[in-house]
């Protein structure tokens, strides 16, 4: 039983040495930088499409984790071309950068604190669905990229 429990304790700790180093982090200065100046790689949104609708960075695209490849396969994107992925905290978009990896993806890129930091910062938002706006988030909203 103890080996068993050792053996799932050295593969996550494997799993998440892998998903980690699969992404090189940008930090949202540098990123909204990049956005500012016109020269901002894909920005990806990997959250469910409830969380993007609430808010999202501007000009980023929608792609769940879960569908990735193939979300990145049918918009034509290259997998020498750099990206930039982001979902609340981090995980989901970890493993959505290890199943690039395995499909060849070669400029993966993290964003540092995910949108959760990206939102601390009071960074610019677009927002969908006006609904999902909760009184203590009112005000808080930034458009644009100035």
């Amino acid at each position: 039983m103890q080996f068993i429990k050792n053996a799932i304790i050295g593969i996550s700790a494997f799993g998440l040495f892998v998903v980690a180093g699969c992404a090189t982090g940008i930090t949202r200065d540098n990123l909204l930088k990049q956005m500012q100046d016109g020269i901002a790689p894909l920005i990806v949104d990997v959250r469910s499409q409830g969380e993007y609708d609430r808010d999202h960075i501007p000009g980023a695209v929608h792609i769940p984790f879960y569908g990735i490849r193939s979300g990145l396969k049918d918009s034509g994107v290259s997998p020498k071309d750099p990206l930039v992925l982001y979902c609340e905290h981090g995980p989901r978009a970890g493993i959505a950068s290890f199943l690039l990896f395995l499909s060849g993806y070669e400029r993966v890129y993290s964003l540092d604190g995910a949108m959760k930091g990206w939102r601390k910062n009071d960074f610019p938002v677009e927002i969908i669905d006006q609904k999902s706006i909760t009184p203590s988030s009112q005000g808080t909203e930034k458009s644009g990229l100035d």
